[in-house]
């Protein structure tokens, strides 16, 4: 009996008392026996920046990049117009000088733009030179060209002219470490390089400052065309965009369309099937690639073409001529949709098509939506409810909106007078 009675007594006094006896529970993850840890408190990837640390930034920042004083300001007058210096104090005042200080990085690579310029000189590689023309030279301007002892004199005279560009300070000399004299014997074979390349050895003239304009890059203008060798090989093998090589397929084709190559590149394509074939013959079995593609101008223009090759390449050619070949006009109501419902079937396929009002889209499946913007088509819902062949799904499709009756057909075939009420009364405005 006491067993029993202990433990609904030490039950009630534990719900008596209070709930400081209770273990706290502890957390734990879903599907697992270990305990959570405790989330940290993750620190922000910016500095925090107290008061005083703010004052000085704001002191630092104004003494790096400080504002344009009257004298600054005037002497900016000069080179800039007023709207000019009032769109850099602008652009200035949009960039927070603090944000320079503590965000901006400035590189310290060898390929570094110069980013801190005052924009008072012109800097080789950034501006352009000013061009000058060729009356800009003054004196004779005949050239000759130099014979081995003038070539090897100017080439000499040149590369001392690149040295003392590299080394301001003289070529250094005496013992070099292997890194210094590895950087000289760099420098040495650049300079001899740039000056075989320059025209002054090249050519030879009296006057100086025409010998002077050939390495001036303000007198280089780029010629109209290189010069070519003249000879059978070169004439054999060079082409020019006007002499390019027209495909005879594709050159019979404009001829039987009476199209240019603008209207044929204004063409969109697209292969739709691709598969194996196989023709048993008497010398064994021929493989060979089947290619369904479908092209249409996206205005009204939609054809289908087929073609077969052991070539993959020659059977995608010839189902492309095909296509653009076979392009028939679909008559397209308001330029979006089809005239009411048409059905056409082909084999065991049968393909209905709804016309749809604007803004319904093309909910058909992936083959009617190639085909139906590839003739312009926007708004569009189809069904297929037998077969779908993807062949007789294309050929059907394209049958059924190539053979469109228009209304007017059938009310001239009537004897009655068709009037367009969404045209006439409305102004094509209802949907």
């Amino acid at each position: 009996m006491n067993t029993c009675t202990r433990p609904a007594r030490c039950l009630l006094t534990t719900l008596g008392s209070s709930n400081a006896g209770f273990p706290k529970p502890t957390s734990t993850r879903t599907f697992h026996t270990t305990p959570a840890r405790s989330a940290r408190r993750r620190r922000p990837h910016y500095p925090s920046i107290k008061a005083d640390e703010l004052k000085l930034l704001n002191q630092q920042a104004a003494e790096t990049f400080p504002k344009y004083n009257d004298a600054e300001s005037s002497l900016l007058g000069k080179q800039y117009t007023a709207g000019q210096l009032a769109a850099i104090k602008a652009a200035e005042t949009v960039i927070d000088s603090r944000d320079l200080l503590t965000q901006s990085r400035q590189r310290t690579d060898p390929w570094r733009l110069p980013y801190w310029s005052d924009l008072s000189q012109k800097d080789p590689v950034l501006d352009h030179a000013e061009k000058l023309p060729a009356s800009a030279i003054p004196g004779e301007k005949t050239l000759r060209a130099a014979n081995p002892v003038e070539r090897d004199a100017a080439i000499v005279k040149i590369a001392n002219e690149n040295l003392a560009k590299m080394y301001p300070d003289g070529v250094p000399e005496g013992t070099l470490d292997p890194t210094q004299q590895n950087e000289l014997e760099q420098a040495m074979e650049a300079a001899v390089f740039q000056a075989a390349l320059d025209p002054r050895a090249t050519y030879v003239t009296d006057n100086e400052e025409a010998a002077a304009a050939m390495a001036d890059p303000r007198f280089s203008i780029q010629l109209p065309d290189l010069p070519r060798l003249e000879n059978r090989m070169a004439r054999q093998t060079r082409r020019l965009s006007t002499e390019e090589q027209e495909d005879p397929r594709q050159k019979r084709l404009l001829q039987y369309l009476d199209w240019n190559k603008k209207q044929l590149k204004s063409v969109r394509t697209k292969t739709l099937v691709v598969h194996g074939v196989t023709n048993q013959t008497r010398m064994g079995k021929i493989r060979s690639m089947y290619y369904l593609t479908i092209a249409g101008n996206g205005n009204g223009l939609l054809g289908v073409g087929e073609g077969k090759s052991v070539e993959p390449e020659e059977g995608r050619k010839q189902s492309i001529m095909a296509a653009i070949r076979n392009l028939k006009p679909v008559p397209r109501y308001e330029n979006r949709t089809i005239y009411g419902t048409l059905e056409k079937k082909v084999g065991a396929t049968k393909v209905q098509l709804y016309s749809r009002p604007p803004g319904f889209g093309l909910r058909v499946q992936h083959l009617i939506f190639e085909m139906a913007r590839a003739a312009g088509l926007q708004d569009l819902s189809a069904k297929t409810p037998r077969s779908r062949n993807k062949m007789n799904v294309i050929k059907a499709t394209w049958e059924a909106l190539t053979s469109q009756k228009l209304p007017d057909e059938i009310a001239r075939g009537r004897g009655k007078k068709l009037v367009d009420v969404r045209k006439v009364y409305y102004g094509g405005s209802v949907h």
